[in-house]
């Protein structure tokens, strides 16, 4: 049935399904959680860093992982204060909060109070979910709130500072991201670019004097051994596609409408996410100004459809909350929980 055909019903307004909506979408992220788990990571080379600089020997086969210092960064702002493990925990706490703050700012100002509830839902139908709750420890948050908050303030020098944490977050990413936001919106802001110059200037300092090796290149690690990442990730193409979007390509499909320029955005996300071993949570990252793109064009209609149609309300319910997967290391990865299931009971079992 095509979403044209939706009509509003005798006596149906524009306000929500219920009166309390949110407390749908806050039920729904519980459930969610329930059913995926969350995962952390990055803890080790997180306390590594916090080590005095003239200490520093970091692991030559994995200095990739240290070439962001934002969140160790930020780590040696409070280890005065707190602990190794209380810092990593209290800035990854900060930064989902920021992120979910920051996000649903974003969608009231987009679509407003009643159909906000319906953007939630269709975005936790994407992959996105699972990259910030079960890579918990990397600056993806932080990486992303900072993005979110250059949409919602209207300031170059905001803009620039912004610009420059993402940088610092993760510089490939940023690059990119912000690649795909001018590309979408066919806008180029001048604080934006001075803030990425900025950044890039302050990464090369922290690569070059810093550290006493500059950690090999995302590029280099993705292509050395005759390009194995990538044919790797190409090799298992059909899950590439499913763990791309996961059930939010129903949404796309009946909703968005999706044109050529849409086709152009998915198989560049593609082929950089191609490039890495954990293409899911980059495809995510990479992705998310193509999402809201989408939410933009497809929450009026997903709207429409939940308030004249039952079966549509607790498809898009269902589908916020289905488990899904993604692909890690050429193989498709189930929804976390049993593995903490699994953990919990061990440590259950080892306590006397």
């Amino acid at each position: 049935m095509s979403t044209a055909q939706f009509k509003p019903l005798a006596g149906c307004t524009a306000s929500p399904v219920g009166r309390h909506t949110h407390h749908l979408v806050i039920l729904c992220l519980l459930a969610w959680l329930c059913l995926h788990g969350i995962a952390f990571t990055d803890f080790r080379e997180f306390k590594l860093l916090l080590t005095s600089w003239s200490q520093l020997t970091l692991p030559p086969e994995k200095q990739y992982l240290y070439s962001s210092p934002w969140l160790a960064g930020l780590g040696r702002v409070v280890s005065p204060l707190l602990s190794p493990s209380l810092s990593y925990a209290a800035l990854c706490a900060t930064g989902l909060l920021l992120l979910v703050a920051t996000l649903h700012k974003y969608l009231l100002s987009e679509h407003g109070p009643n159909e906000a509830w319906v953007a939630w839902l269709l975005l936790m139908a994407t992959p996105l979910p699972m990259v910030w709750l079960q890579w918990i420890g990397k600056s993806d948050t932080y990486l992303l709130s900072a993005w979110l908050l250059m949409r919602l303030v209207n300031r170059p020098a905001i803009h620039a500072a912004l610009a420059m944490v993402m940088v610092l977050c993760h510089r490939e990413l940023a690059l990119l991201i912000l690649m795909m936001d001018a590309l979408l919106s066919r806008h180029i802001r001048l604080g934006t670019l001075l803030g990425t110059l900025m950044g890039l200037g302050l990464m090369a300092l922290y690569h070059h004097v810093v550290l006493e090796a500059a950690p090999m290149g995302r590029i280099a690690y993705a292509t050395q051994d005759r390009w194995s990442i990538p044919l790797g990730n190409l090799s298992v193409w059909p899950a590439m596609l499913t763990c791309s979007m996961s059930w939010f390509w129903i949404s796309v499909i009946a909703f968005c409408r999706p044109g050529w320029r849409d086709a152009i955005v998915l198989l560049a996300c593609l082929a950089v996410a191609a490039m890495t071993l954990d293409f899911t949570r980059v495809f995510g990252l990479l992705s998310m100004p193509w999402i809201l793109d989408l939410l933009q064009r497809g929450v009026p209609a997903a709207a429409q459809a939940a308030h004249t149609s039952r079966l549509w309300r607790v498809g898009i319910i269902l589908m916020a909350i289905m488990p899904s997967a993604q692909l890690i290391n050429f193989e498709v990865k189930g929804p976390r929980i049993l593995d903490n299931i699994t953990m919990m009971l061990g440590a259950l079992h080892k306590t006397p």
